[in-house]
This record gives structure tokens, sequence and C-alpha cells, in this order.
């Protein structure tokens, strides 16, 4: 651990998000797509948010209320303190560096208690590529790179996923063939304190 900044083996993600959560009522995940990331929640109300449709009405989590709108939609949509948690699994690297910052203050103002963040540690490409092949290519575009510091500097605390991109992974495979070292990835989290906290 060091300013911040600390490391994991890859399998730690969701030992790491269900500890983020614990103390959590209720979640919106923006960029949530089939709702992969809400599958193994304990929230008890759990809100994914998506800007492409398809991917809500195939969602995998049925109690889940879907919105569909996008993520720059997120504080016309929810008042401050919403909800406790915002969570955003691999999302922030579909933002331009600009776009993310605005993302983030949103995030941070509509949660109650904690912004979560999960994504690609460094320069992973990924343009034409839909991993659920429903048409929503341009939205899963990466738009940006991002470094433990990118966002210690913002003022989360930061797990290093060691290797957790590899051959398992169709987008990476793509980008970097099927015998390219496997990148890291990086899980982060910011508790709030919102003066409309429940």
């Amino acid at each position: 651990r060091r300013a911040g900044i600390a490391t994991a083996p890859r399998f730690a993600l969701q030992p790491i998000l269900r500890l983020l959560s614990r103390d959590c009522a209720s979640v919106i995940d923006v960029g949530t797509g089939l709702m992969h990331s809400l599958e193994r929640s304990r929230v008890k109300v759990r809100i994914g948010l998506d800007a492409h449709r398809p991917y809500l009405t195939h969602r995998r989590v049925a109690d889940a209320v879907p919105l569909n709108a996008p993520a720059s939609a997120l504080t016309e949509l929810f008042v401050p303190g919403a909800v406790d948690l915002v969570t955003a699994i691999d999302v922030l690297e579909h933002f331009d560096a600009g776009d993310a910052d605005g993302f983030l203050a949103d995030a941070e103002q509509v949660a109650a208690r904690r912004v979560a963040l999960f994504t690609p540690r460094g320069h992973f490409p990924q343009e034409g590529h839909d991993a659920y092949d429903l048409g929503g290519e341009e939205l899963q575009r990466h738009r940006s790179t991002w470094e433990p510091e990118d966002l210690t500097e913002r003022g989360y605390a930061v797990v290093v996923l060691r290797g957790y991109h590899g051959p398992w992974n169709s987008s990476f495979v793509e980008a970097f063939g099927a015998d390219a070292k496997p990148g890291d990835a990086l899980v982060a989290w910011k508790d709030v304190t919102n003066p409309l906290r429940r």
C-alpha cells in the first residue's frame, strides 16, 4: 500500500465490491449493461441505469429497476443523496477525460455514502466491440485511460487488481492478441459527505 494505492489478485473484485456496499441500502449502477454487476449485489434497492435500451431489455436481474438514460442525466434524474451507493463498473474508460470529471462530480452528488468504480488500468483500446451483440458498439468504445494516480488525485482510494484482463476477455484478445501479458484493472472508491444523507 502506498499513497492510497494497494494491490490485490484479480479475483478480489467481488469481495471488495461486497465490502463497499455492506452499509448501503440502495445503489444506482451507472452504465449497467445487462446488470451483471447487480447480480451478486446484496443491496436491497438496486437501480440499473444505461443509455442503450436493448441492454436493459435483456437484463439479467429481474427485480432491479431498469432506467434508460445516459449517465449525463444522473443529476437530472436523482436529487442529492438519493441513494447510498453509486457504482460505475467498466464505465469510466468510456468517457472522455473531461466528461469523466463531470460524471464523477455528479455521482458524488447523488451518492449519500460512497461512489465505487472499476476500470482497466492504462491503455486498453476498444472500438467496434459489443460483448453482448446488441448494437452498443459506439457506447462501448474506450475514450480514456486511467492510472491509479489519476483517481487518488481525485480523492479515491485505489486497489490495483493484478492481471485482471487477459486472454479470457475477448476484447483484450482483440486489442492485444491471445499471447499478450495480462493487464491490470483498478477498483476505486470515495466516501462522500453528503449534507442530505438520510
